[in-house]
């Protein structure tokens, strides 16, 4: 996936495949909530890196790609907590999870 890929998806907005989080320097919490959902129905893509302006109602400009501090320290922290009691079933592999520059 490409930065442009990742824009266009974001042009819809998110939706019941798409979610998009900030994570600036850690796994935000919610991002398990969202796992359990695609998990448990058709499956979806979890962005990190990406703030959402609540009060846009623009699509287009609601958005906006920020990235994260330390990519390396987020999919550590990742792997670690989706292979602990946390998540109740890893359902990804290393192919299913990257980082886009």
């Amino acid at each position: 996936m490409s930065k442009n890929d990742i824009k266009k998806l974001l042009q819809k907005g998110e939706r019941l495949t798409l979610e998009a989080k900030l994570a600036k320097t850690d796994v935000p919490k919610s991002v398990w909530e969202s796992y359990s959902a695609f998990a448990n129905t058709m499956g979806g893509t979890i962005l990190l890196g990406v703030f959402e302006d609540m009060k846009e109602k623009d699509l287009a400009k609601r958005f906006r790609i920020e990235g994260v501090e330390d990519a390396d320290k987020i999919l550590k922290d990742f792997w670690n907590t989706i292979n602990s009691n946390k998540v109740s079933n890893n359902i990804l592999t290393d192919s299913d999870v990257e980082v886009v520059e």
